[in-house]
């Protein structure tokens, strides 16, 4: 590889890094929760976010999958009225 373009590499590289440090709405240890998601018709934009710490976010992945909030919200309680029943 010729020094010219190693050295253009190397540069978008660290260009790269110093724009993740410094770019807008990043919060360290959190990060933004789509609630309907993007591959779902979802938007980045304010109404469609939740910043969340990132473990929640995780695990709000691991249980619910790609699910939206109306469709999360319609799951724990059909699991409610489901353990209702249970009980009688």
């Amino acid at each position: 590889m010729s020094k010219r373009k190693l050295s253009k590499r190397l540069r978008k590289q660290r260009n790269r890094g110093n724009h993740r440090k410094q770019s807008k709405g990043r919060t360290p240890g959190r990060n933004h929760h789509h609630l309907n998601p993007k591959s779902r018709g979802g938007v980045a934009r304010p109404f469609n976010l939740l910043l969340i710490d990132i473990e929640k976010h995780r695990c709000w992945h691991k249980m619910f999958g790609l699910r939206s909030l109306p469709e999360v919200i319609e799951l724990l309680l059909r699991i409610r009225r489901f353990k209702q029943g249970q009980r009688r």
